[in-house]
């Protein structure tokens, strides 16, 4: 590839993860205003719109499921797309969007664990080494610091329920790894946000009866659209078309934009407070997630990105 071909790809890349760090601040900028749930199903409809023409144009044919990848797909679209955004954006609510960026971050520590433990793969000292480090970041982030608020249960819920969407994103990315050797990730992605947005619009019906929508700012509506089109669908096109372009291995660096971006942004936009615990939660979250990865970072990254998609 020539040098502007590379330039135009790490620039398909950058603004993938950027765009998903930035999904962190318009989440809690939306959920001021609309139910937590009212806003996934808002941005999973238009994301799954915006989503089939790409599929169709890009698969010609090949979208199509058989009945025996159904299950695996409705798994995905419950534990990646439904159960993940209803304690992403429950998180965010009463979180900050600073926080949230970087417990999410744990996410590909999480699947490597559950990838060893449902699908058998090798996990070596250094990647058990990497999960305790990461875990470490986790407890300085929600701990705020204070490791012994945990023995008192002094920690807010809402960074309880982001480290548990991590948990349930990285259920998601093992079903991926199933599902992905008779699907391309563009199929199985698009099939799991139109089920996700499904399920999680029969759990809202309650929510959207009573949303008063009519007091719904311009805010909110660029937060949603910002969501669907560039966190979800621009954002999965540009990641994968970075990953054909340069291979996965070196893709799957850019990945530690996600958390940084989320945390600049943040602090831009939102006017958190960077405190002393928030870098050093970052590093040890960051620097576990190298020593995890790092042995087969090639798998790791493509399916990693259908996320941070649904950051």
């Amino acid at each position: 590839m020539t040098g502007r071909g590379n330039i135009i790809s790490y620039f398909m890349l950058t603004l993938a993860t950027v765009a998903w760090g930035g999904a962190f601040v318009a989440a809690k900028m939306v959920v001021t205003e609309l139910h937590p749930l009212v806003a996934a199903v808002a941005r999973f409809w238009l994301a799954f719109l915006c989503l089939i023409p790409f599929m169709l144009w890009k698969e010609r044919g090949k979208a199509r499921v058989s009945l025996q990848d159904w299950p695996v797909l409705i798994f995905l679209g419950f534990s990646g797309i439904f159960l993940y955004n209803i304690l992403f954006f429950n998180g965010l609510r009463i979180s900050a969007a600073m926080d949230g960026s970087l417990l999410v971050a744990c996410g590909p520590v999480l699947t490597a664990i559950l990838s060893a433990l449902v699908l058998k793969e090798c996990l070596n000292f250094r990647q058990a080494m990497g999960f305790l480090v990461s875990l470490g970041g986790v407890v300085v982030i929600v701990t705020k610091g204070v490791p012994s608020a945990l023995l008192a249960w002094d920690i807010n819920p809402g960074d309880i329920m982001l480290t548990c969407s991590a948990l349930t994103w990285s259920f998601y990315s093992v079903g991926g790894k199933i599902i992905m050797k008779r699907l391309s990730p563009v199929v199985s992605t698009t099939y799991a946000m139109g089920i996700g947005a499904a399920m999680l619009t029969l759990a809202a019906i309650p929510q959207l009866a009573e949303e008063p929508f009519a007091n719904v700012t311009q805010t909110s509506v660029v937060g949603l659209g910002y969501l669907a089109v560039m966190a979800s669908a621009l954002g999965f096109v540009f990641w994968f078309e970075g990953i054909k372009r340069v291979g996965a291995g070196k893709a799957s660096i850019f990945q530690n934009i996600v958390p940084l971006s989320g945390a600049c942004l943040s602090i831009l936009l939102l006017g958190e407070r960077l405190q002393t615990f928030h870098p050093i939660g970052a590093m040890l979250i960051l620097g576990g997630v190298y020593m995890v990865t790092k042995p087969a970072r090639v798998a790791k990254a493509v399916i990693t990105a259908g996320v941070q998609q649904n950051s």
